[in-house]
């Protein structure tokens, strides 16, 4: 055997052992948000929950007949555990290659997590000027948040959030759990996430930055005032800053 094919043999191999890691740690986000255990998962599978920890760190092969009882099981298109699988290999490629290439030009996409819907309307009202090339996706119930993530593209037919605004005080489910979901999941880790509150309370802003969160955005009571504060943290981030995600 030549010594190129061996390497890329090799290659081929490497590439594999990433795209099985990848299903792995997808299968696990996922196993997560539906709040299965290991064991419950196994049982569902027709396995040990040693062999599902095998797939989850991508220490297994996973063949067509598993890949497709994992989607029938947790609910999912088998797309989903490929998507976002390129986007995070170019990330690393650009940043591995020590270049940040310009954002090309397109909205910039902001997915707003509210369950008000009358500060969801202010919100779009606050950057109406900017329709053109700042697009809003609202989601009302934060339950849904990381399911939307995690399928934008397949189920939904949106682009992947640049930015997430994310009201505080929510129901059942805040702002802080939206925050800490988003940063512990490794396809979505790098979105920034602003918190938009009406809290003047310095634990909150300390906790919010403590879990991750790239902004901490009082609520104005004036108008004026609160598409001003809007304005400008979203030119900071669709024009000043570059991102990961664009």
């Amino acid at each position: 055997m030549r010594p190129w094919e061996r390497r890329g043999e090799a290659m081929g191999e490497a590439e594999q052992q990433k795209i099985y890691a990848y299903i792995g740690q997808r299968v696990r986000e996922r196993r997560k948000l539906l709040k299965l255990s290991q064991k419950s998962l196994a049982a569902l599978m027709g396995f040990s929950y040693q062999q599902v920890q095998k797939y989850e760190m991508g220490a297994s092969k996973v063949s067509a007949g598993k890949l497709l009882a994992f989607a029938r099981i947790l609910n999912v298109p088998v797309g989903y555990f490929y998507e976002g699988f390129r986007r995070e290999e170019e990330i690393g490629a650009r940043i591995a290659g020590g270049l940040i290439q310009k954002r090309p030009a397109r909205a910039f996409h902001i997915l707003l997590v509210e369950d008000n819907p009358s500060d969801v309307i202010l919100f779009r009202k606050a950057l109406a000027f900017h329709a053109a090339r700042i697009g809003i996706h609202s989601i009302h119930d934060p339950g849904e948040v990381m399911g939307y993530l995690q399928n934008h593209e397949a189920k939904f037919g949106h682009p992947f959030p640049d930015l997430i605004v994310a009201d505080l005080a929510m129901p059942k489910i805040s702002g802080l759990d939206i925050l800490r979901a988003v940063k512990r999941t490794a396809a979505t880790a790098a979105i920034p996430v602003v918190i938009l509150t009406n809290s003047v309370s310095a634990g909150d802003m300390a906790q919010s930055y403590r879990c991750g969160a790239s902004g901490f955005i009082q609520k104005a009571v004036d108008f004026d005032a609160y598409r001003n504060t809007i304005e400008t943290a979203v030119k900071y981030w669709s024009e000043v800053v570059a991102l990961p995600c664009g």
